[in-house]
C-alpha cells in the first residue's frame, strides 16, 4: 500500500508543501542523547543500532510525507516487479528528495540526526552528502553486500556515515540490514559493484567476519560507516519495507575525481579534483 491508496496526487503534493507541524519540527531538532559506550561501539564495529530515533506524531508524519514523495517520484512507473532490472528489484530508490519537497528538507536538515552523525564519527561538524528513500517492494530481492563509498567520489570515506531510519517495522523477513562487524577497519577495501563485480574481500569469506542482523521497529535507526560492508535481506512479506536514509560527511573531506564511475556525482558538480566538497548540495548541517 502506498499513500496514493488514500491520497491523490494533488493531496500528496499539498501535504509535502505544507509547513511541518511545530511539534514534529521540534523533535527533528531535539538532540538524541548518546552514551560514550555507543560512540565507542560505532567506531569499533562500523555500525550501531539506536532505538526510537523518532516516535509518536513525528514518526507518523515522517512516514506519511516520505511515502508521498516516493509515490510522486514513482507514480508513472507501472511495471511489475518482474519487469524491473535486478537493481530496481532490490529497492525503490529516490534520492535528493529534500531539494524538491520542503517537508522532506525539514527532516533531512534535522539536528537530531546530524548531531548523531557528528558525534558518532567524532567530527567537529558534518555536511549533507545526500538523502534517499530506500523502499523494498513485497518479493523484492536481496540487496547484495557492498560498501557505500564504492559509489561516492569522496577521498576520505571513513569520514562518512549513513542514517538508515525504519519508517515501519523491518524484520529479517521484510528486508532488514545486516553488517559485517568491524569491516570498516580492513586494511584494504575493494570496490564492489553489487551487480557487475560482486567479488568480496577475502576477509568476508568463510565466516571470518561476524555478520550482525539488525531488525528494527518503526522509528529505530542504524548508522553505518561508508566503509562498512553490508547488505539487506529480501522482502518475503506482502508489505512494503519503508526506510529513509541521510548520508553525512565530515566537513573538510575532498572530491576524488580519479574514479570515472563516480566523478559526475550530483553533489560534486563543478568541483576540481582534490578540492574540498562544499557545494549547494552539501551544506553544513551540524
Amino acid at each position: 500500500m502506498t499513500l496514493f491508496d488514500v491520497l491523490n496526487h494533488d493531496e500528496a503534493l499539498d501535504l509535502l508543501k505544507s509547513p511541518t507541524p511545530g511539534s514534529v519540527f521540534e523533535m527533528y531538532n531535539t538532540p538524541y542523547e548518546l552514551e560514550q559506550h555507543q560512540i565507542r561501539a560505532y567506531q569499533q564495529d562500523g555500525f550501531i543500532k539506536l532505538e526510537r530515533i523518532l516516535s509518536g506524531d513525528a514518526l507518523t508524519y515522517a512516514r506519511n510525507v516520505i511515502s508521498a514523495a516516493v509515490a510522486i517520484r514513482k507514480e508513472h512507473d507501472k511495471r511489475a516487479l518482474a519487469e524491473k532490472s535486478q537493481y530496481e528489484q532490490s529497492f525503490l530508490q529516490c534520492g535528493y528528495l529534500c531539494w524538491d519537497f520542503p517537508a522532506i528538507k525539514d527532516f533531512v536538515f534535522g539536528k537530531r540526526f546530524s548531531f548523531l552523525a557528528r558525534d558518532l564519527m567524532g567530527s567537529d561538524a558534518v555536511r549533507l552528502w545526500h538523502d534517499q528513500a530506500l523502499f523494498k517492494e513485497p518479493s523484492g530481492r536481496v540487496t547484495d553486500v557492498h560498501i557505500d563509498s564504492s559509489y561516492w567520489p569522496v577521498a576520505e570515506p571513513l569520514k562518512t556515515t549513513t542514517l538508515w531510519l525504519a519508517l515501519n517495522d523491518v524484520s529479517r523477513q521484510k528486508g532488514s540490514l545486516f553488517f559485517y562487524k568491524g569491516s570498516h577497519l580492513f586494511e584494504h577495501h575493494e570496490y564492489v559493484d553489487i551487480f557487475k563485480n560482486p567479488h568480496l574481500p577475502e576477509e568476508l569469506e568463510g565466516g571470518k567476519t561476524e555478520i550482525i542482523h539488525t531488525e528494527l521497529n518503526a522509528g529505530d535507526a542504524t548508522f553505518h560507516s561508508g566503509l562498512t560492508y553490508h547488505g539487506a535481506n529480501a522482502n518475503r512479506t506482502d508489505e512494503m519495507r519503508k526506510a529513509m536514509t541521510v548520508i553525512y560527511m565530515e566537513d573538510g573531506v575532498h572530491f576524488d575525481a580519479s574514479d570515472e564511475r563516480n566523478a559526475t556525482h550530483t553533489s560534486c558538480v563543478g568541483l576540481a579534483d582534490g578540492s574540498k566538497i562544499d557545494t549547494k548540495y552539501t551544506p553544513m548541517i551540524s
